[in-house]
C-alpha cells in the first residue's frame, strides 16, 4: 500500500510528464538541467510553463537595440503545418520581457515585434525563475487538432558564452532554433 502512494505522489508531482531541456551549444555548461517544461492545452489555448534553476543573466530594462534573447529567455516555437511553416516565435524573460516573431516561410522575412496574442508572466524564485506562457491557438490558423501542434521549447542562459537549450534539437557548434525539421508534436510534455 505504500509503494502505490509512493507512486501517485510521484504521478500527480509537480514536474511529472515535464521535458529536461538539453544543452544544444556549447559543448559543455556547468548547468544540469537547468530546465523544465509543461505544455497544455484548454479550449484554444495553449500554456505552456518554465522552470529555470541557473544563476541569473536578465535586465529589469531592456536598453536601445537590445532584444529578450540577448540575456536569459525561455522561447517556444509553434507550428500547425506538416512543413513547419509558417510558425510563431514567443519569447519570455525573468523580467517578463516578450517578444514575438511569425515567420512565414524558408527565405521569407521574419515579422518582428507584432502582437500574436501571447499573455505571460514570469516570477523570480530563490535558486531561478519560472515563466507561463498563453497563446490562443486559433488566431493563429489552428484548426481545432491537437495532433498538429508542433513545435520546440528552447532557453537561452548563462553570461558568456550563452548556453542553448532545447527539447528537440541535436548538439551542434553553432545553436540555430530556427529548424522546423525539428519540430515534434508539443503536447508530449505534459
Amino acid at each position: 500500500m505504500k509503494c502505490l502512494i509512493v507512486i501517485a505522489m510521484l504521478l500527480t508531482s509537480a514536474n511529472a510528464g515535464a521535458c529536461d531541456l538539453s544543452l544544444v551549444a556549447p559543448a559543455k555548461s556547468a548547468l544540469r538541467k537547468p530546465v523544465q517544461v509543461k505544455a497544455a492545452l484548454a479550449d484554444d489555448i495553449l500554456t505552456v510553463s518554465y522552470s529555470v534553476t541557473a544563476p541569473l543573466n536578465a535586465r529589469k530594462a531592456l536598453g536601445p537595440k537590445q532584444l529578450p534573447y540577448m540575456f536569459d529567455v525561455v522561447e517556444l516555437f509553434v507550428t500547425f503545418s506538416e512543413t513547419g511553416f509558417p510558425y510563431f516565435e514567443f519569447e519570455v524573460s525573468p523580467s517578463n520581457q516578450t517578444f514575438q516573431v511569425r515567420i512565414p516561410g524558408r527565405g521569407k522575412p521574419f515579422q518582428e515585434g507584432g502582437d500574436l496574442g501571447l499573455v505571460s508572466s514570469a516570477t523570480l524564485l530563490p535558486h531561478g525563475w519560472s515563466a507561463e506562457l498563453k497563446i490562443p491557438l486559433k488566431p493563429l490558423g489552428w484548426d481545432g487538432d491537437p495532433e498538429k501542434i508542433r513545435g520546440n521549447f528552447y532557453s537561452i542562459l548563462e553570461r558568456k558564452p550563452q548556453s542553448f537549450w532545447s527539447s528537440f534539437l541535436p548538439k551542434a557548434r553553432k545553436a540555430n532554433f530556427h529548424q522546423p525539421q525539428f519540430f515534434q508534436p508539443l503536447l508530449q510534455c505534459e
